[in-house]
């Protein structure tokens, strides 16, 4: 793992393992990354820089070697084969876009900034948010995902669950919840108060969905 100084720049004089060839194309394609051997790279200059990448529709298999960057706040990874994503040596990040992967396991606890969240159509059928606290937009559509937990995610504003499995929300720790999209989902109940929803904007969901205020 790339090791930080005190101003979040990465030391670019270690190498980094990148397996995947087509995520070490791409970052050498792009100037973000040189080779320094059989699978190993470093960082360039605006490899150190970078805040956002965008490396969606790539045929990455693989982001690891990712920790190159632990500046980075947004990732953009969607439209490629990558089955796990560890996320953990980014501790900057705030925002995360995945789509259409074929992702089964994401590991991102350590990610304790992270503000937007969207993953869909994936294999996901369990995501923990314990670790966020300043979530402000969780989106996880067309997933078997079928439970969260929205106790500490006391910042969240809106929340998409459309095409999930989950049954049951709980929406009373989310304090400035302004919206709430969950179509085509078994949804049966929504746990909230009275004076919480009031204040919520929108509400999409099955007509048969029974608001349950506590």
């Amino acid at each position: 793992m790339s090791r930080v100084s005190g101003d979040g720049i990465c030391d670019c004089q270690r190498a980094v393992r990148v397996p995947d060839r087509a995520f070490r194309s791409f970052l050498i394609d792009n100037g973000y990354a040189v080779k320094r051997g059989w699978q190993k790279m470093t960082p360039t200059d605006n490899g150190c820089a970078l805040k956002a990448l965008k490396c969606y529709e790539k045929e990455i298999h693989s982001l690891r070697g990712i920790e190159m960057f632990p500046q980075l706040e947004q990732l953009t990874c969607g439209d490629n084969p990558i089955k796990k994503l560890d996320l953990n040596a980014l501790p900057n990040l705030q925002q995360l876009y995945g789509y259409n992967m074929p992702l089964q396991r994401i590991d991102i606890d350590s990610c304790h900034h992270l503000r937007h969240i969207e993953l869909s159509f994936t294999l996901l059928d369990t995501f923990n948010l314990a670790h966020f606290p300043e979530l402000e937009f969780f989106f996880c559509i067309f997933s078997p995902l079928s439970y969260i937990d929205l106790a500490t995610c006391t910042a969240l504003k809106s929340l998409y669950i459309r095409g999930t499995q989950i049954e049951t929300v709980d929406i009373r720790p989310c304090r400035d919840i302004m919206e709430i999209h969950a179509l085509d989902t078994p949804l049966q109940t929504i746990i909230t108060t009275t004076e919480q929803y009031e204040r919520i904007i929108k509400v999409s969901v099955e007509d048969s969905v029974r608001i349950e205020f506590r």
